[in-house]
């Protein structure tokens, strides 16, 4: 088992930091290991919600939200040969919000013989997701009222 932690701060509101984010769905927009990511169960994004998601150097795998406190906490899981858990608080800093992304990666079967090498590229990939995080929130200006949030609301 291992745990890598990042932060990031992101001048924009939790709100605006949660809907985005916890719809996997965006990660196409900011992360350049995303190959694809389907939602696989309807409604809105919740506890139980799934995606079908594919890394460059993943098979597909089933991920599935664990956690949905809107708008400061949410949670995701996977069972791939690389069981994680991502779990993100984002917490208000005056007009901005501090986003802490904690992943809890544990290698299963003959992943465990590859692990320091791939604990060494996904430390590397997730401190080089925080500032990709917060250049694609921060450029996509104000949420639009207009638009439906991730909470319902």
């Amino acid at each position: 088992m291992a745990v890598i932690e990042n932060s990031v701060q992101i001048n924009r509101s939790p709100e605006d930091v949660f809907d985005y984010l916890v719809d996997l769905r965006n990660e196409l927009e900011w992360n350049p290991d995303v190959e694809s990511m389907k939602k696989l169960t309807d409604g809105l994004i919740g506890v139980g919600t799934r995606f079908l998601a594919k890394w460059k150097q993943s098979k597909l795998i089933e991920v599935e939200c664990i956690r949905f406190e809107h708008p400061y906490r949410w949670a995701y899981s996977n069972g791939g040969p690389l069981t994680v858990v991502f779990d993100v608080t984002l917490t208000p800093q005056g007009n901005a919000t501090l986003l802490a992304s904690r992943f809890d990666v544990r290698p299963r079967g003959l992943m465990q013989l590859f692990f320091p090498i791939i604990l060494r590229q996904l430390k590397r990939a997730e401190k080089q997701n925080m500032p990709h995080i917060k250049n694609a929130l921060e450029k996509r200006g104000v949420r639009n009222p207009l638009m439906p949030s991730t909470n319902g609301s």
